[in-house]
């Protein structure tokens, strides 16, 4: 499964207005519920926040992959978001985030979630990658990158 699968144009957001990381999580919650209708988006916000009160997940150079766990998801889920200015989220680097990739998994499988952060984490922390994530006029051409690099990934992991 990649990353670029879980994602339409609709749950990529080129150019997020928040000012502070809570508002980043509101704004990705209620996203992923107009998207996905039988998601409660109060309910994920509310997860997104504990998780966060937990260990705060700003990666270093501007990324962040807020992930959480939901009871009776039929799959993972996913949302994209770009910071043009950068927010503060207690990155280990200082730096500000620009990036939140959400990802979002069915509690009832234990360990669901692993794989795709160790792929999200992989992929993020490519500079190419975020380069043309962060050059991306739009959302469909921000998706379109991901999946480039996504692909590229995938090959060069199988030929080594």
């Amino acid at each position: 499964m990649t990353i670029s699968s879980l994602l339409t144009p609709e749950l990529v957001l080129p150019a997020i207005r928040a000012q502070a990381k809570a508002e980043v999580l509101e704004t990705l919650a209620a996203h992923v519920g107009r998207a996905h209708p039988h998601v409660d988006a109060r309910r994920l916000a509310d997860a997104l926040h504990e998780r966060e009160r937990q260990s705060a997940t700003a990666l270093e150079n501007g990324v962040a992959i807020p992930h959480v766990r939901l009871a009776a998801l039929p799959g993972p889920l996913a949302a994209l978001a770009r910071s043009p200015t950068g927010i503060s989220c207690g990155a280990l680097d200082g730096r500000p985030t620009q990036l939140f990739l959400l990802l979002i998994v069915c509690a009832e499988q234990p360990g669901s979630d692993l794989k795709l952060l160790a792929t999200a984490a992989r992929l993020l922390s490519d500079a190419r990658c975020r380069a043309r994530l962060l050059e991306a006029p739009s959302a469909v051409e921000l998706l379109a990158a991901l999946n480039e690099h996504e692909e590229r990934t995938h090959r060069n992991g199988r030929t080594a």
